[in-house]
């Protein structure tokens, strides 16, 4: 009876020892075959007496069990995000810059007074966004035409830069609102709204995208034109650095810095497509604006906003608030566009669009037409 007993607690003392699988340990102890291990050799029974180390008869706690759970987030990321030490961080595609959405008071955007075209108006953007750091360029687009994915810019014009050598680093020019709006959606961008592209240029503090010294020829802030190019020669041999467009990047000290990294050329060089319709600010305060229609033109929209000036334009174009607008088949030497990657939400579309506010419908919406400024070549 005492060997019997001897037995029994050393049984008690091995199966305590064993962290998980505690009936798998039972099975081996009385020299049963584990489920795993049917079939296989059987395994030998140990000597009921053999010697227990103190260290067996503590019971040890899982390994998972002592791990800290992760810090988790809140409010939650999006999807422009990634969670890391319970704080949310960019999270934006190579050759991508976060935005961050602005502050809850939101910014002024636009310069005019009430009543005016561009009035003042207060414009919240509840969501982040990540903005291409350069206009797309021609070396990118040309990617694009060559999987037969995008049709060709227009190339019979002497300025057209899909044509000219040594442009693959230039921005693509001669290009329409339809070829740009199908170039971003193929990558699962989108072209900015005019809400967009103000915040990311001016972070609702600045007259000019790098801050608020005039650009000259020397201070290589941007391609521009001091004056403006003449209408009779709108695509001259103008500007700083002659007729036509610079490679992306060429004026760094005009960029645009935020914390996430720094944004190019979003004054001068060419003007840039927006995802709006181009027609008067409301007067009332906005969250998420996008003008998707022109309330005097049906169900879509046939003049779009323009941002940014271009290289065969004056100063006063290149500053944040600035708007021009072009027929949607409009494509010149002065005009290209970059993308922006939105955030995707549960019932939200592809290219992360949710529902925005479009605006006051008010009555200078009629003026739209005749106060639109197009880029002249």
């Amino acid at each position: 009876m005492a060997q019997s007993w001897g037995r029994f607690a050393a049984l008690i003392v091995v199966l305590e020892a064993s962290e998980a699988g505690s009936v798998c340990s039972a099975f081996t102890v009385l020299g049963c075959a584990t489920p795993d291990e049917a079939g296989s050799a059987s395994t030998a029974v140990p000597s009921a007496h053999a010697s227990v180390s103190p260290a067996m008869t503590e019971r040890s706690a899982p390994s998972h069990a002592l791990a800290a759970p992760a810090p988790t987030c809140q409010p939650a990321c999006t999807s422009l995000e990634r969670c890391e030490s319970g704080h949310c961080v960019s999270s934006c595609p190579q050759g991508e810059v976060f935005v961050p959405a602005t502050p809850a008071e939101g910014f002024t955007m636009g310069n005019g007074k009430p009543g005016d075209f561009n009035q003042k108006h207060t414009v919240v953007l509840t969501r982040p966004f990540c903005m291409d750091q350069t206009e797309v360029t021609v070396a990118a687009y040309r990617s694009c035409v060559d999987r037969g994915a995008c049709t060709k810019p227009e190339w019979r014009d002497v300025n057209s830069n899909f044509v000219l050598p040594n442009r693959e680093q230039h921005p693509l020019n001669m290009v329409t609102w339809d070829q740009a709006t199908n170039y971003c959606n193929l990558r699962g961008q989108d072209l900015p709204t005019e809400a967009q592209f103000e915040w990311a240029a001016g972070q609702g503090k600045h007259r000019y995208p790098w801050g608020n010294e005039d650009p000259t020829c020397e201070n290589e802030l941007a391609d521009f034109t001091p004056g403006g190019a003449p209408k009779s020669d709108p695509a001259g041999d103008v500007g700083c650095h002659g007729g036509n467009t610079s490679p992306v990047k060429a004026h760094p000290k005009g960029k645009t810095s935020w914390p996430a990294g720094d944004i190019f050329d979003l004054g001068g060089n060419v003007w840039e497509w927006t995802k709006d319709c181009a027609y008067p600010y409301p007067e009332t305060k906005q969250v998420d604006p996008y003008r998707a229609v022109h309330p005097n033109l049906g169900d879509h929209c046939y003049v779009y906003s323009l941002r940014g000036g271009g290289w065969n334009r004056s100063m006063y174009a290149l500053r944040v608030y600035y708007r021009g607008a072009s027929r949607h088949t409009y494509h010149v030497p002065g005009l290209g566009f970059r993308c922006v990657r939105n955030p995707t939400e549960p019932g939200s579309s592809s290219n992360g669009e949710v529902e925005h506010s479009t605006g006051a419908q008010t009555a200078a919406t009629s003026r739209q037409v005749g106060e639109r400024v197009e880029p002249s070549r």
